[in-house]
Formats: C-alpha cells, sequence, structure tokens
C-alpha cells in the first residue's frame, strides 16, 4: 500500500521544480487509499500506480513525466508537440503507461 504522505511529497519535489500534476494512475489496491490525494486532478484506474506531470519544455513543446508511485523511483518521459492531436497525445501518453508496465510490472 502506498502512504499518502509520500505521494504528497513526491507532488511537492516535482511543484518545486516547474511540474504540473495532471493525472493520477491508480491500481484497484490503492485507489481507495489515495483517491482523496488528487482532488484536483484526473484520475484513471490502472494496474500501475504513477503520476503524470507536465511542464514547458520549449516554446513548441510540453514535457510529460510518468512518475511511478510503487517500488524504486522510476519516471519516463514523452514529448507532446503543440501541432499534436488530442488523438495523438492520447495515443503517446498511452506508449509510455504501457513501456513502464513492461518494465516493472513482473
Amino acid at each position: 500500500m502506498i502512504d499518502p504522505a509520500v505521494v504528497g511529497e513526491i507532488i511537492a519535489q516535482y511543484k518545486k521544480h516547474g511540474w504540473t500534476p495532471r493525472r493520477a494512475l491508480l491500481s484497484d489496491a490503492n485507489k481507495s487509499v489515495l483517491l482523496k490525494s488528487f482532488d484536483d486532478i484526473e484520475v484513471e484506474f490502472s494496474d500501475v500506480d504513477a503520476i503524470w506531470f507536465s511542464r514547458r519544455s520549449k516554446p513548441d513543446s510540453e514535457a510529460w513525466e510518468l512518475r511511478r508511485l510503487t517500488g524504486s523511483p522510476f519516471a519516463l518521459i514523452a514529448i507532446i508537440g503543440a501541432g499534436m492531436s488530442a488523438d495523438e497525445m492520447e495515443s503517446t501518453l498511452e506508449q509510455v503507461a504501457d513501456e513502464m508496465r513492461a518494465k516493472t510490472i513482473a
């Protein structure tokens, strides 16, 4: 089970460096404990416990980082171009989430 205080510390650390929490991916095992921690961001139920953070990386793109909440700290990044459609963006983010699953779920 994930400690909500630890999640709060992760969010605070990312905010300190200019990242904005955008989405939480929560498993059935952790959703009841953490759901209250994400009142202001979108929550998706998943087999991976992670948070998507974003920040402007260049004038024409935004970096999205998927930070795992369980186990050792691990994160993957996706770069979202300004001209990308909503469908392309969602597809890119899902590919990164799939990569995290492949690397972290045994």
